[in-house]
């Protein structure tokens, strides 16, 4: 392995030479930019470092003696594919020249008298050329040895170029082993070249390392070079600005803004109807609505468990609920105690039966006697934040005692987006679905679909939009946040 470092002002003037030196087949090994101190007081330099196998590049050395400098010139100048493709046809060609042409650079070979007598005298003699001139010529003994084997057929053969030091040190040990000589005289690897190869065996080990590093850094640019290269656009403008004073969450716009700039032409970026139009739909296609469970098809019971920690709107929203499919029943429990008083009217004028259990046991008993029956139970269940352990453990027991169970959290849209947040990420894990109280009261649909995106994998289910039961509450649709956040309808 031949290795050699080159320097250029640019990366194409330092490949170029790569590849009139080493050749096409030359490898690549590290790219370094040289900016000098601090980049003020010296010029960027490129180097890289490139390796190439003995093989490869005494072919290389055989088209090289028979070109002058303008013909190497315009030889290199071709595609790596077309370059290679002629060196190696030359070099399996049988009507190739076997030296080095008419440059008379033969001062080895003719020194060889077809009169020797043994394989032995030729390799001496060959020797001692060698060191006469090892810069014109290098590595012959073996060319030679082989020849004068073959009844001593004198032939020229392609000089190898000027080799490094470390190259010479290495050439100096294997022709020691392969030529009979002194014992004295046997040299070993230096620690020149031992060094080039530990760096080189260094070099392979961090290339892929560097190469996920360099992926990670590009990807992390990604969003904020598109932003950037859009930031002119009048519609991209007018639409960050918008959803910024509608406190939609950083991300979420630099998504929209980086799906825009994929999807949409330039004369489309600048148009504000197209680039809001465009992320209307966006929006929409990312809210994920689903219908409740006991709405399905189905003569089975269902116990919807109605989860939340403060007051949410909860006890209206189960008595709403409730209301909408007959033969439901509702078990009540408070961690603080207490009920709504318009929420025991509503029972009242509905007809509702309505359960007040005092534990988790009589929660499951009440649950038991109304599935029993026939009927379906709605658990209005208001928790401390202090019994997120033991709710877990009573929701197992119910999904394991009863065959159709669907928690929903319940969450206010009058609350702060923080608190929500909070909710959603303490009992993502038992939810089945979402349901928003307030929505008639909503003042910041921003922060409402900020909280819904970060949770998106729990589906909405019911937007409560008034006090009046049964009227104010409806199936959760996108488009009512949307009509919300965008002032539309």
């Amino acid at each position: 392995m031949f290795v050699k470092k080159f320097e250029a002002d640019t990366i194409d003037e330092a490949l170029k030479a790569v590849k009139a030196e080493l050749g096409p087949d030359a490898i690549i090994l590290k790219t370094i930019t040289n900016k000098g101190l601090k980049g003020a007081f010296k010029k960027k330099r490129i180097e890289i470092t490139a390796a190439v196998s003995e093989k490869n590049i005494e072919k290389k050395a055989k088209v090289d003696k028979v070109l002058n400098n303008d013909q190497k010139k315009d030889f290199y100048s071709r595609g790596a594919s077309s370059l290679k493709e002629a060196i190696d046809d030359y070099d399996q060609s049988p009507s190739a020249p076997a030296g080095y042409g008419h440059m008379g650079l033969n001062k080895v070979v003719s020194q060889i008298s077809r009169s020797k007598s043994s394989i032995a005298e030729a390799a001496k003699n060959t020797s001692n050329a060698l060191k006469q001139g090892l810069d014109d010529f290098l590595g012959e003994e073996d060319a030679v040895m082989e020849d004068d084997a073959r009844d001593f057929q004198p032939q020229t053969r392609v000089a190898k170029p000027k080799p490094t030091a470390a190259k010479i040190n290495l050439e100096n040990s294997y022709k020691a082993a392969a030529t009979p000589a002194p014992q004295q005289e046997v040299q070993t690897i230096s620690p020149v070249a031992k060094e080039l190869i530990n760096e080189l065996r260094q070099e392979m080990r961090t290339q892929q390392h560097r190469i996920e590093i360099l992926e990670q850094k590009l990807h992390e640019m990604g969003p904020a070079a598109i932003a950037a290269a859009n930031a002119d656009a009048r519609g991209v403008y007018q639409l960050r600005t918008s959803l910024k004073a509608l406190e939609v969450d950083e991300s979420i716009i630099i998504d929209l803004v980086r799906k825009a700039a994929y999807e949409l032409s330039k004369e489309e970026l600048e148009n504000p109807d197209v680039v809001f139009e465009f992320a209307l739909r966006e929006m929409t296609q990312s809210v994920n609505a689903a219908l409740p469970l006991f709405s399905t098809e189905g003569e089975e019971p269902v116990v919807t468990v109605l989860l939340s920690e403060a007051a949410a709107g909860q006890t209206s929203m189960s008595m709403k609920i409730a209301v909408l499919k007959k033969d439901v029943e509702i078990v009540q429990f408070s961690a603080e105690g207490g009920h709504q008083g318009g929420a025991e009217f509503a029972a009242q004028v509905f007809g509702l039966k309505v359960h007040r259990a005092q534990t988790q046991a009589e929660i499951i008993q009440a649950t038991r006697k109304s599935i029993e029956s026939g009927k379906s139970v709605i658990v209005d269940l208001r928790l401390a934040n202090r019994m997120h352990d033991e709710t877990k453990k009573f929701i197992e027991s119910l999904r394991r005692g009863f065959h159709h169970v669907e928690v929903l959290i319940t969450i206010s849209a009058i609350h702060a987006e923080l608190y929500n947040r909070k909710i959603l990420s303490r009992y993502k894990e038992l939810a089945d679905g979402l349901i928003i109280s307030h929505v008639d009261l909503c003042l910041n649909f921003g922060a409402l679909y900020n909280v819904h995106r970060a949770h998106s994998k729990i589906p909405l289910k019911f937007f409560g939009t008034g006090p009046v039961v049964p009227d104010d509450v409806e199936s959760a649709t996108a488009e009512r946040i949307m009509a919300g956040l965008f002032q539309l309808g």
